[in-house]
């Protein structure tokens, strides 16, 4: 008998290599997986610029926010992350154009606000941020209160 008819021993498994393409593309899944991990967690309630860039774009765009509706919606706050901020201004603005112009009384003119800017734990270069952030918001809030409907 030859050699050549004589059954080969069976090979061991070997695992297979994957192209550098599929290394890849799971470094990227996994980098992704754990960015989203950390998108889960409810993130602090401070506004960016980009934020009231967002929010200006939308008004220009069209979009109507009635500050002081009470069915404003939550998601759409949670969407536009400025939007909280731009209603709670718009208002103390409305209430104190409203305040002026009835001669309102001492005691009514002391305003509550539930919305604060900054926080105690706040070092100065975030103070200074969100200031500036809260001026650009009152300075848009008095250009839309102004213009006719």
């Amino acid at each position: 008998m030859s050699r050549h008819n004589a059954p080969q021993p069976p090979r061991d498994l070997t695992k297979q290599h994957s192209w550098p393409h599929d290394v890849n593309r799971n470094e990227a899944w996994l980098r992704k997986k754990k960015k989203r991990s950390v998108d889960l967690i409810p993130r602090s309630k401070s506004v960016t610029n980009d934020d009231l860039e967002e929010l200006k774009g939308c008004i220009e765009l069209g979009f109507g926010f009635e500050p002081d509706s009470p069915d404003l919606n939550q998601r759409l706050t949670d969407t536009i992350p400025a939007l909280d901020l731009y209603c709670a201004v718009h208002r103390q603005y409305c209430n104190h154009l409203s305040r002026t112009s009835s001669f309102a009384s001492e005691t009514d003119s002391i305003s509550s606000s539930t919305t604060t800017v900054l926080d105690k734990g706040d070092d100065r270069k975030t103070v200074k941020q969100k200031l500036k952030q809260w001026a650009r918001v009152v300075a848009f809030s008095v250009r839309q209160a102004r213009k006719p409907s």
